[in-house]
């Protein structure tokens, strides 16, 4: 079961995207040479409607427009965090820490005055949350000891969750949640990439313990909270601006038919920070 329907045999593959306009049926509210975000398409052209685009947020590089302003990414980390209602002193713990959305996140729990650990995969990216990002703490889930390192770095148990990766890391943080916790869910790719002849998803061990402490648990989308956009973009912007905001991009140089390669890089923990194709100037 998806929130969207499958994409079909010979269709265009979904994808957010950033383009210039090279003709238009309005000048006034689409001028040629000017550049919009729309959820397109793996594609060099495209042919969108009007109201399906918005303007590119200006004074601003045009990667910002699918990296740190982008709905499924700066957003969707306000957002989970919103739901998370983060309060300071809080032990915060996000998963897929390295990624897009949970880089963002990590840093804007920071804003709140939580206290951030991430999980990520591989030394280089536990260095870059701690070191360049300013988390508190990083656990390496490769090393598979990611339980050990959470007691030690979340002593007094974790207030609230960002869950990124589902699977077994969720079931470490569980055990781990005071009373009253808080989780925000909003991805599983531990799970998208698994056997889809069983078409199984393995749940959480220890769903016994939403009962025992009281745990509060949301999935969401970005997309049932259009309207908190600009007070989202409007705190990314100035943490950016203030310094409290760093992000990495991710960017390939590619064509079209290399998509498939670089998307798995998100399913192999191959990229860092936001994976985006520029397929064209």
């Amino acid at each position: 079961v998806q929130y969207s329907p499958c994409v079909g045999v010979g269709n265009i593959m979904r994808a957010s995207g950033v383009g210039r306009v090279v003709k238009t049926s309005d000048e006034a509210k689409m001028p040629v040479g000017s550049y919009v975000v729309t959820f397109a398409g793996i594609a060099e052209y495209l042919i969108m409607a009007i109201d399906k685009c918005t303007m590119a947020a200006p004074d601003v590089p045009l990667s910002w427009n699918l990296g740190p302003l982008f709905f499924g990414m700066g957003h969707t980390a306000w957002v989970g965090n919103q739901i998370c209602a983060i309060k300071p002193g809080d032990t915060y713990v996000v998963s897929g820490a390295a990624g897009a959305v949970g880089s963002i996140a990590g840093q804007l729990a920071k804003m709140v005055g939580a206290r951030v650990i991430g999980i990520a995969g591989g030394p280089a990216k536990c260095a870059m949350l701690v070191d360049e990002l300013g988390f508190d703490g990083a656990v390496d889930y490769k090393k598979n000891n990611v339980g050990a390192e959470l007691d030690a770095l979340c002593p007094n148990g974790i207030d609230c969750y960002f869950d990124n990766v589902g699977g077994s890391i969720l079931d470490y943080v569980f055990t781990r949640m005071n009373c009253f916790g808080r989780i925000a869910f909003c991805g599983a790719i531990s799970s998208y990439s698994g056997n889809l002849e069983e078409g199984k998803t393995i749940g959480p061990a220890n769903y016994n313990m939403i009962l025992m402490r009281r745990l509060r648990i949301q999935g969401f989308l970005c997309r049932d909270h259009s309207a908190s956009k600009p007070e989202s973009t409007e705190m990314i912007l100035q943490g950016i601006k203030d310094g409290k905001i760093k992000f990495k991009e991710d960017v390939r140089e590619t064509s079209v038919e290399d998509y498939v390669d670089t998307l798995n890089l998100l399913f192999s923990g191959g990229n860092t920070g936001k994976l985006i194709m520029k397929i064209a100037d």
